[in-house]
């Protein structure tokens, strides 16, 4: 239960300080320039912005929870160490009958750095995360998260012509 508690607070669903596998982030700190509001590509745009890469993510990350499907999330959180730790736990859930059920994330704001070492940009993304119920087997009784307001740093990585994200640690508030 425990081990399941700290890796749903990578995903938000909790509002505790702290999320990373590392005591140090090796992320470059954010100088947050305001970034565009839409999530859509212009027509004439090919390749997936870093906003846009954020926002699907968080997408990705809240159908994930609610289905049991790990393998897109995986795909686009490759490296990220908390994030496969949420995504065996929600598997582990629903193969032993259990669910999770959650409205997921839903992002108030997104403040990106300037592009760093290999391109990687650190997003400071604001989101509400919204009540949880979950069962860890068929078996178990349900238990419920509250939710609220969270502060995440996303350390994503160019890839091609899009990003993965490679590091998710919660902001203390």
């Amino acid at each position: 239960m425990k081990r399941f508690l700290a890796a749903l607070t990578c995903c938000g669903l909790l509002a505790l300080p702290s999320c990373s596998d590392d005591s140090s982030s090796s992320a470059e700190p954010p100088s947050p320039t305001p970034s565009s509001t839409s999530s859509e590509p212009s027509p004439t745009q090919e390749a997936e912005t870093p906003e846009e890469f954020v926002r699907r993510w968080v997408e990705v990350s809240n159908e994930m929870q609610n289905t049991g499907e790990t393998e897109a999330y995986r795909s686009i959180s490759r490296g990220c160490r908390p994030c496969m730790a949420v995504a065996d736990q929600v598997e582990g859930y629903f193969e032993a009958g259990g669910y999770v059920k959650t409205g997921g994330w839903s992002i108030t704001s997104v403040k990106l750095s300037k592009p760093g070492a290999k391109g990687r940009v650190t997003a400071t993304v604001e989101v509400e995360s919204a009540p949880t119920e979950y069962k860890e087997s068929a078996d178990a009784d349900a238990q419920t998260l509250e939710g609220g307001s969270v502060i995440e740093l996303m350390t994503i990585e160019p890839l091609g012509e899009s990003w993965v994200l490679s590091n998710l640690e919660q902001q203390a508030q």
